[in-house]
């Protein structure tokens, strides 16, 4: 059955959706209201696991896993990527590296097999206040992890110049200013695993909780996540994430005549085979779709996610967004070389 994209949130994106115009939070009002007003603790809000991880992670670890990643001049640490950036920064924090394992421990302390970890989580909920509050102490405390850091650099003869130290300064303060509400800091969390979006650019993620499609008779009383990406070479690319009735989920897509959907199912079809789940795919193609004459710098994401906000559901979004994203590039990377080449040539 193809998609039914009469509903609000697909007519939004199919009828022109405007990435910047939508308004965001005051970021900087945000940061005082949070600095100034007290934290709540986090002991009983915090699973066992994560409160264990947090206190078994020494920082010097951190700090000699980042310098022998690094090739390093005489005193001065080289300069970071965005991905080895935002890592520090899950360092600083206390989080861990991968979403899967963010997402376990929010919801559960079992240690559980693929198959269990995918059906236990497809019955359960986020638990977004408890996230908010992770966000909020592990924001005020990684500040002054950071200049911990900063004091064992220099005891093992490494500096950070003053544009490193300044760029982890702003990124720390951003996730600190976004952990006032549940559905900033979801989104703020969302950026943290897809670090090629610059997670301070507020208009390069959008994420809305609301609820799932109504004229969609499928969606109704189900679990869903829509996700809108813009591209930078094969225009938009709508898709519906749904939890099914059988302990499994089914992705719609709808794309420009030119991407490889065969390519992104074959990549979606890994991660059915890691959690042992199965997934239905249903694909379409329009013409509207197409890629924009102006061309893109960055690939757009639009999530919506129902009410519930199951976990499992956003763990497969996110592996949808990477994948299309590994597409994108693949095919930038592509053109890249094709104008080499043909400017070697002439």
């Amino acid at each position: 059955m193809p998609i039914n994209n009469s509903g609000s949130f697909f007519n939004n994106f199919q009828n022109g959706f405007n990435f910047n115009n939508q308004s965001m939070p005051n970021n900087a009002n945000n940061l005082s209201q949070i600095q100034n007003s007290p934290v709540a603790p986090l002991q009983n809000s915090v699973p066992a696991p994560l409160q264990q991880q947090n206190q078994q992670t020494p920082l010097l670890n951190v700090l000699t896993n980042t310098v022998s990643q690094l090739n390093s001049t005489v005193n001065e640490l080289a300069a970071l990527n965005e991905q080895q950036t935002i890592n520090m920064v899950k360092d600083l924090l206390k989080f861990p590296k991968q979403f899967e394992q963010l997402i376990l421990q929010l919801t559960t302390d079992a240690k559980l097999s693929n198959r269990q970890t995918a059906i236990f989580l497809l019955a359960s909920n986020m638990n977004l206040p408890q996230l908010t509050h992770l966000l909020q102490n592990s924001s005020k405390d990684a500040m002054s992890n950071l200049y911990k850091m900063i004091a064992n650099y220099n005891q093992m003869g490494v500096r950070m110049n003053d544009e490193q130290l300044s760029h982890l300064t702003k990124l720390i303060s951003f996730v600190s200013a976004a952990s006032n509400s549940d559905t900033q800091s979801l989104k703020t969390v969302m950026l943290m695993y897809l670090p090629w979006l610059p997670l301070t650019d507020p208009e390069i993620l959008k994420l809305e909780i609301g609820q799932p499609e109504q004229d969609n008779e499928e969606a109704i009383g189900l679990d869903s996540v829509g996700v809108l990406l813009s591209t930078k070479n094969y225009g938009n690319l709508q898709s519906q994430i749904l939890k099914t009735a059988e302990d499994g989920i089914k992705i719609e897509v709808i794309s420009s005549e030119t991407f490889p959907l065969k390519d992104f199912a074959d990549l979606m079809k890994l991660e059915s085979k890691r959690y042992n789940i199965n997934i239905n795919f249903d694909f379409a193609q329009k013409t509207e779709f197409n890629k924009d004459k102006v061309e893109k710098t960055e690939t757009e994401v639009f999530l919506n996610t129902s009410p519930g906000v199951n976990p499992f559901l956003l763990l497969i979004s996110n592996a949808l967004i990477k994948n299309v994203h590994e597409i994108d590039e693949k095919e930038n990377l592509r053109w890249q070389e094709k104008e080499k080449n043909e400017n070697g040539k002439s």
